[in-house]
């Protein structure tokens, strides 16, 4: 994966739901993880028109406490639909272990990030390192980034992948139980 995303901002204040806002309530009641389905919705309970204008590439930046509420995956697996990168002042959770699982980059920890930023900016962003540039500003900061161990569950896709290479590193049992 390239860490480094290199696009519009479009920025978000504090509590944005993960219900509501990110996606319907609805798609997660149903267990909807169809990426081609949820990227539909996404971020549609704010703006109707948001999943018509994101591209791949762009940098959701947020205030506090985004993606709060039950910690569905759906609006996560719908940034993940958009090869979307978020950059956020803090994220429950509940719903920075499902941006993990859902293999969406992020930088979960970026205090005041809000006051640099302003939708449609260019922004580039380095989820390796937390270097974060606003291009259209001039301003650069660093944030701190995860953990390695995390930006491979990410890099592989998400939990899924993740899991099916710990799995496929396992010994075999098969012989073991024999006899």
């Amino acid at each position: 994966m390239d860490w480094v995303f290199r696009g519009r901002c479009w920025k978000f204040g504090d509590h944005v739901g993960i219900d509501g806002d990110m996606a319907p309530l609805d798609m997660a009641i149903s267990r909807e993880t169809r990426l081609e389905v949820l990227r539909e919705v996404f971020m549609a309970g704010i703006d109707a028109e948001f999943p018509k204008k994101v591209r791949p590439g762009d940098l959701v930046v947020a205030g506090k406490r985004f993606a709060q509420g039950n910690p569905h995956i759906q609006g996560l697996l719908a940034a993940r639909a958009h090869g979307v990168g978020l950059v956020v002042e803090s994220i429950p959770r509940g719903s920075f272990r499902n941006a993990i699982s859902a293999g969406v980059p992020i930088l979960p920890r970026c205090e005041g990030v809000c006051a640099l930023v302003d939708t449609g900016d260019e922004l580039e962003v380095d989820f390796a390192t937390g270097r974060f540039i606003n291009r259209t500003r001039g301003i650069e900061r660093h944030f701190q980034p995860l953990p390695a161990m995390l930006l491979d569950i990410i890099d592989l896709g998400g939990y899924k992948e993740a899991l099916r290479r710990r799995l496929g590193a396992m010994p075999s049992r098969a012989g073991s139980q024999a006899g």
